[in-house]
């Protein structure tokens, strides 16, 4: 099994406070990209903000003390007027604010949704060896849609509340100050509770999201070994591990509502303090004459206008606390360094790609130096590993599960950068190469053949995306390939499948080879491509490698000893280092590893396997 990777600049890690902003902060620059909505969504918010607060006022002055106290009926008609209009009013500003409020939220979310996706592109493999598929695609998909409630939250929650907020202090101040001098500590109340709850609730909402993207990888994991889990019988086993992961996000979540709950409770006390206080000073004074009936409707109905903001803005300070605990998912991803600069190289200075007199078409040459790599810091994967490729060398790399061969091939695609060492393309080393040029010379086919869920055509085009029909056809030819997808009911449009399940090994093989020759690469990599497939199989691919490494460099990686018999060198690699190199012929005359591999593959039978195995 191959060492878990070190924790490095690709790897996913907690990042402290004090090591990024807060995620706050970097949603800020996603909602100034969208402030002409933003600033239209405002206007309508104080429109309505302003018609609310008109409400006590015409009800508490006009209609009680105007109409009703002095019978003056005829004002009864301004009254109902003035009503109606501040209904319609509110309507249509809030049918306004809705809409701009929307189209702000969604590019963003669509923004941040593609930032994030974008970023994942560009992290390095090693990032990738310790990440899960499935949490990763919860911080894509269920964590950016809690992000997704940050404007409404934002603008239509605390913005407008806010506005209330300072508009009904205003008018109680105007209608009755000492009293409102009375009522103003009780909101020091509601503040203690979103101090007191704040880093409580974010801390479990993060919880809570985590325990998500868990369950989310479990189920991804499962689902895509569906065929290991029914072989052995294991349906019973997962829908327990699944339901325990379940429960623990289900206690999660009731320990969220539990501590809203108390938030709420909190604020409830405040509010009814407030009332208490309003009821025990105002009644003697409207008994006295001193205050009137309407100024007390008009008081009280600010009051209620005064808390209600208050208490929302105490649950959006939870809704806040859970979409900042998404958003610190999120950046957490978006915050670790991409491919192109996650190590430093150690001669910044870029030098061209194609020296002198090497031509983009020509076939390049490729000089291992000394280099040194281990995946998790311990025994190295390669040691002082040096091999010179010429330009247009086929070269064999041969050795037991685990000797280093894919990590040669992993190194010189960058994947991964060597602890000592350098690798050099063309007199270039590789850390000089940006990585678009690097790898646009390069085709790889490996051994788990990955196709996507498009038709087949879009398979091959892959690799060159304004490929025409006519390129895509030439290397379906090239790779031996033509003949089976013509024989399909839809051709070339017919569909891969899930990952190409709908194709035999040798189809997919082939369809990956298809792939790597239409970008028409310099160098070309065969990693195990034949290790599962069947003779027959096995020859259509074997005679199309044949087809597609003319003229170029190429790297070949293989169990099947009998099938590197025509390489220009086989290079034996044991424990990461090279202990033998030369032609088949050669080899098999010298004592070693090699011989004693090829034999052991001639000769049938149980014997056979103990001997490997050992």
């Amino acid at each position: 099994m191959k060492p878990q990777p070190r924790a490095g600049p690709g790897d996913l890690v907690a990042l402290s406070p004090r090591a990024a902003r807060s995620s706050l902060a970097k949603l800020i620059p996603y909602a100034v990209g969208v402030w002409p909505l933003l600033a239209s969504a405002l206007v309508c918010i104080l429109a309505s903000s302003l018609l609310e607060l008109s409400v006590p006022w015409v009800m508490g002055f006009l209609l009680l003390d105007t109409v009703v106290k002095q019978a003056r009926l005829d004002e009864l008609p301004r009254v109902v007027f003035l009503l109606v209009a501040i209904f319609l009013g509110q309507k249509g500003v809030g049918f306004l604010q809705d809409y701009f409020q929307e189209l702000a939220n969604q590019r963003l979310v669509h923004r941040l949704r593609c930032d994030l996706f974008h970023h994942l592109q560009c992290l390095p493999v090693r990032f990738f060896d310790r990440g899960r598929t499935g949490e990763l695609t919860a911080r894509v998909t269920s964590d950016i849609d809690s992000v997704e409630g940050f404007l409404p939250t934002l603008v239509d929650d605390v913005v407008t509340d806010a506005v209330l907020l300072l508009g009904t202090l205003y008018f109680l101040f105007r209608v009755q100050p000492r009293l409102t001098l009375y009522v103003a500590p009780t909101v020091l109340v509601l503040a203690f509770a979103l101090i007191l709850f704040r880093p409580r609730v974010k801390r479990f909402a993060r919880r809570v999201r985590a325990m998500i993207g868990d369950l989310a990888a479990m189920a991804s994991e499962t689902l895509a070994g569906v065929r290991v889990v029914k072989g052995f019988l294991g349906e019973d086993y997962e829908v327990r591990r699944f339901a325990a992961q379940s429960l623990q996000v289900l206690r999660a979540r009731v320990g969220v509502v539990t501590l809203r709950s108390l938030c709420y409770a909190t604020v409830d006390l405040g509010v009814l303090l407030g009332t208490i206080i309003v009821v025990s000073v105002a009644a003697p004074k409207v008994v006295a004459g001193t205050f009137s009936v309407g100024a007390l409707v008009a008081y009280l109905g600010y009051l209620g206008k005064l808390y209600g903001p208050a208490k929302r803005l105490s649950k959006v300070n939870v809704s806040i606390q859970k979409t900042l605990a998404a958003a610190d998912r999120i950046f957490e991803v978006m915050d670790l360094p991409p491919e192109e600069t996650a190590r430093v190289a150690a001669a910044p200075v870029l030098r061209p790609a194609f020296p002198a007199g090497v031509s983009p078409q020509s076939a390049p040459g490729v000089l291992f130096e000394q280099v040194t790599f281990s995946y998790g810091g311990g025994r190295p994967a390669l040691k002082d590993f040096t091999l010179d490729v010429a330009p247009g060398e086929a070269v064999a790399l041969v050795g037991r599960s685990g000797a280093g061969k894919t990590t040669v091939v992993n190194l010189l695609l960058r994947f991964y950068a060597p602890d000592s060492g350098r690798i050099l393309l063309d007199g270039v080393p590789l850390d000089q190469i940006p990585l678009g040029e690097l790898r646009g010379q390069i085709g790889l086919v490996s051994q788990d053949v990955f196709l996507f869920s498009g038709t087949i055509r879009d398979n091959i085009a892959y690799a060159l995306p304004t490929a025409t029909d006519e390129d895509v056809v030439e290397a379906a030819r090239r790779a031996n390939a033509h003949g089976f997808i013509s024989a399909l009911p839809q051709g070339y449009a017919s569909s891969a499948g899930e990952r190409g399940v709908q194709l035999s090994g040798g189809q997919r093989q082939r369809i990956a080879i298809a792939r790597a020759w239409l970008r028409r690469p310099r160098l070309l990599i065969l990693d195990e491509a034949t290790s599962h497939l069947d003779s027959e199989s096995e020859h259509y691919v074997q005679e199309a490698f044949d087809r597609v490494a003319q003229g170029r460099t190429v790297f070949l990686i293989a169990h099947r000893l009998s099938t590197l018999w025509n390489a220009d060198k086989i290079v034996v690699i044991e424990n990461g280092t090279i202990v033998q190199a030369g032609r088949h012929e050669e080899l098999l005359q010298s004592a070693g590893i090699y011989r004693r591999l090829y034999r052991l593959q001639q000769r049938p039978g149980p014997q056979s396997r103990t001997a490997e195995e050992r």
